[in-house]
């Protein structure tokens, strides 16, 4: 494990928030929970940790196994649109995209050559004739393949359910064919007023509302809780993360993040492979 700033006693000590991400981070190289992740889980909520799932999935594509871990409480989907309430089953916190900047952003959601999934009211819709043809838009293995069949409810044209439901939507994922056009979008995107910009993966773009982020949610249910960003340690692998490694007190980063997440992590941890969810804890919290 690399550590990067000085953390004291004092700093750890004031930790009450673990914030992780699943994909590449709680989850392993197979998407699932290790028993030893989930052993450290539960240890961690044995000495009163708030344990908070923060993810770029709806909440319907929340794995069963982590759904299923009695005293997880809080679970922030669709890359912070949404909180919810895993006690009371009620959506505690929500910051969707505005009908105005989706219209803004239509030219390019519009484009035939995307695969486009639309996240809103916690499921997730994609293109049917898209789903056929999952490889043409880097969909390549054969677990990335089953996660979206199982996750995705196919209609048959996104288009039209964007613009009917452009007031509720938490998220719209681009998949692209082409890797250069990805790039020119993302360019293009960033300027229009009311999108936050984001990517998981490198074939798509993420679009959100203009403060949607997992750390803004994040923030807001530290504020519920009582709590600051001294309470917070963040976990995650990904871009998608990096805002809410910054609003930690303590940010790690896996060791198969992307290099620009380790260089503003405090923490670089083993990869999601080698567990290095409970790796950290052990050495950081003695969990």
């Amino acid at each position: 494990m690399i550590i990067k700033k000085n953390i004291t006693k004092d700093i750890l000590g004031k930790i009450k928030i673990l914030a992780f991400d699943m994909d590449g981070t709680l989850l392993d190289e197979k998407g699932a929970l290790s028993p030893v992740n989930e052993a450290c889980i539960l240890r961690a909520m044995e000495k009163g940790y708030y344990i908070v799932i923060a993810t770029g999935r709806g909440y319907s594509a929340f794995p069963a196994d982590v759904l299923g871990i009695e005293g997880i409480r809080y679970m922030i989907s669709s890359n912070g649109a949404h909180i919810v309430d895993q006690h009371t089953h009620e959506t505690i916190y929500s910051n969707l995209l505005t009908r105005e900047a989706v219209e803004a952003a239509m030219p390019w959601i519009a484009d035939p050559d995307l695969m486009r999934e639309v996240f809103f009211h916690h499921q997730v819709y994609a293109d049917r004739h898209c789903m056929e043809d999952l490889p043409r838009y880097g969909v390549l293995t054969e677990k990335s393949q089953n996660y979206v069949r199982t996750t995705r409810k196919p209609v048959e044209d996104a288009v039209a359910l964007i613009r009917e439901y452009a007031d509720q939507l938490e998220n719209i994922n681009l998949l692209f064919p082409d890797r250069e056009k990805r790039v020119r979008y993302w360019q293009e995107l960033q300027e229009i007023k009311g999108l936050t910009v984001v990517s998981s993966m490198p074939y798509n773009i993420e679009l959100g509302g203009a403060t949607t982020s997992k750390a803004t949610a994040l923030k807001a249910l530290a504020e519920m809780l009582g709590l600051s960003h001294d309470n917070i340690m963040s976990f995650g692998d990904s871009t998608n993360d990096a805002e809410m490694l910054a609003a930690a007190q303590v940010a790690v980063a896996m060791g198969n993040a992307v290099e620009e997440l380790k260089e503003v992590a405090d923490v670089i941890t083993r990869s999601n492979a080698e567990d290095g969810v409970a790796y950290a804890l052990d050495q950081l919290l003695g969990l």
